[in-house]
């Protein structure tokens, strides 16, 4: 298990012992794209706690371009006959000789300094890679694939009330650099729908709300995540803009769960919220939190040219779960009780 806590290791029993048909993965092999980042570490951990708890037997290839990353990450189960590291640039053509059933492609660039820095790759992981990765699942005559997607695609809200159901479409200016994510995430989702009607793949599509956890790459430029890393050290939590913004978040334990009841109980070509929506904070409540649990106090800075061409314009960005809930999903923490707990873990084990 990549964290060493107690609290961490209790959610990663908790998600091995949902109440999902597990059966459909047992002697299955699953290809998953994104492994060593932030919901892909939980989910390796997750199915690794059920192959050795209850003989789940189901071969994870984990895929990624760092090896030295994956082999810190997943150092528990290097040599395990269940755990496969591969080293894979979904951009590129993909092979793989040994059978694969089932696909989770998490990989992509998920925060803003990278939206700004790195526009290309942004997009090219999640429509080229994608496009790789449904080839090689249609010639493999894959079991599902499952797209994870992200509340980028809903864009700005058209009025300040509006919750982004799974139906909802809201505005992008596309012809900005900050498009890119969420314009990939969209023509990524639309391709999905192709390949379900052109090729008959299975593919279900959970889109994640603002995800935070303790196993956050330590440079993540989320607002939440810089929050949380000021907690950990101990500083004023820095904001960088009013503070007005209203989103849904998850725990990265909670969406790893999500994603598992969309793999394994989800409808083909459905999408999918994975949000906690039990009490909806600003960013400034979420910093003042933080602050309070740091004694410390919220300060104001100007983003950097650079950051600020990474910030997303929406205002308010409010995810029903309803339809996931329907499949017996149910989020464990809110925003409150899992960052309380992710600087508590990470506070310990830096």
């Amino acid at each position: 298990m990549f964290i060493k806590h107690e609290i961490y290791a209790a959610d990663i029993a908790g998600i091995a012992k949902e109440n999902l048909p597990w059966e459909k993965l047992s002697g299955k092999t699953l290809l998953l794209t994104g492994s060593s980042g932030l919901v892909g570490t939980v989910l390796v951990d997750a199915l690794m706690k059920k192959n050795r708890d209850d003989n789940l037997n189901v071969k994870i290839l984990a895929a990624g371009r760092n090896e030295k990353i994956a082999s810190e990450r997943f150092a528990d189960y290097l040599g395990d006959k269940n755990f496969e590291f591969v080293k894979l640039d979904v951009n590129n053509s993909i092979e793989i000789n040994s059978p694969v059933d089932f696909i989770i492609h998490a990989a992509s660039n998920t925060h803003p300094l990278l939206y700004s820095t790195e526009p290309v790759g942004t997009m090219t992981t999640n429509i080229i890679g994608t496009h790789n990765l449904l080839e090689f699942g249609r010639k493999k005559n894959i079991s599902r694939f499952v797209f994870v997607s992200s509340v980028e695609i809903y864009g700005k809200a058209l009025n300040s009330e509006d919750l982004f159901d799974e139906t909802y479409c809201g505005y992008i200016d596309c012809n900005t650099l900050r498009a890119g994510y969420p314009e990939a995430k969209r023509a990524a989702e639309a391709l999905c729908q192709a390949y379900i009607s052109q090729y008959k793949v299975d593919i279900v599509i959970p889109r994640l709300s603002r995800i935070y956890g303790a196993t956050m790459r330590l440079n993540d430029s989320k607002a939440m995540s810089e929050f949380i890393m000021n907690g950990v050290r101990g500083e004023d939590i820095v904001l960088k803009s009013k503070g007005i913004p209203r989103f849904s978040y998850c725990c990265a334990t909670d969406a790893a769960s999500g994603i598992l009841y969309c793999l394994l109980n989800g409808q083909c070509g459905a999408a999918y919220n994975v949000a906690d929506s039990s009490e909806i904070l600003s960013l400034r409540e979420i910093a003042e939190y933080i602050s309070s649990l740091a004694g410390k106090k919220v300060v104001f800075e100007l983003p950097s040219e650079t950051q600020a061409k990474g910030f997303s314009k929406a205002i308010n960005a409010i995810m029903p779960n309803d339809k996931l809930r329907a499949l017996g999903w149910s989020p464990k923490d809110d925003t409150r009780s899992g960052v309380k707990k992710t600087v508590e873990i990470l506070k310990s084990i830096l």
